[in-house]
C-alpha cells in the first residue's frame, strides 16, 4: 500500500485546491439578480414579507389571547383574577 506522502501528484494539487476555494467562496450565486428590475422588487417584497410574517404572527397570538383572557373574564365575573382586575381599577 502507498501511502499519501510517496505520491508526487499529491501536493500540487493539495496546494492547488487551497489556491481555488477562496474563489469559490467569494462567488455568489445571485450576483446577477440585482441587475434586473423585477427580480430586485421580488427580493424587496420577500424581505418585506420574511420581516414582516414572524411581527404578525406573534401580534396575532397576543390578540387572540387578549381576547380569549377578555371573553372568559366576561364568563366568569366572580373569579379570582376578575376580583383583582376590579380591585385594580
Amino acid at each position: 500500500m502507498r501511502s499519501l506522502s510517496s505520491s508526487p501528484h499529491l501536493a500540487p494539487l493539495i496546494v492547488g485546491l487551497l489556491v481555488l476555494v477562496p474563489r469559490l467562496a467569494t462567488a455568489c450565486s445571485v450576483c446577477s439578480a440585482g441587475r434586473d428590475e423585477e427580480n430586485r422588487i421580488a427580493f424587496i417584497i420577500t424581505t418585506a414579507f420574511m420581516t414582516l410574517l414572524p411581527l404578525l404572527l406573534i401580534g396575532g397570538l397576543a390578540f387572540w389571547l387578549w381576547g380569549r383572557f377578555r371573553a372568559l373574564d366576561e364568563q366568569h365575573p366572580g373569579s379570582p383574577a376578575a376580583a383583582e382586575s376590579v380591585t385594580e381599577a
